[in-house]
């Protein structure tokens, strides 16, 4: 039983220093080849359909994301 209880305390151990070392990032990259009005919308679409993805911000302007 204390075996048990070992293996399930350091499960979760793990599993919550996992989590709280988890943190949210802000990454902003230069997008190439962005010649027209609708590219933004496509890779602005493309980046918000990636799992853990929260926000998209895409410039056609500075050619960039964030």
């Amino acid at each position: 039983m204390s075996k048990l209880l070992a293996s399930v305390a350091l499960a979760v151990i793990v599993l919550a220093s996992s989590a709280a070392f988890a943190a949210d990032k802000t990454i902003t990259l230069a997008v190439k080849n962005m010649y027209c009005a609708a590219c933004p919308h496509t890779v602005e679409a493309s980046l918000q359909a990636v799992a853990g993805v929260k926000a998209v911000t895409v410039s056609f302007k500075t050619r960039r994301r964030s």
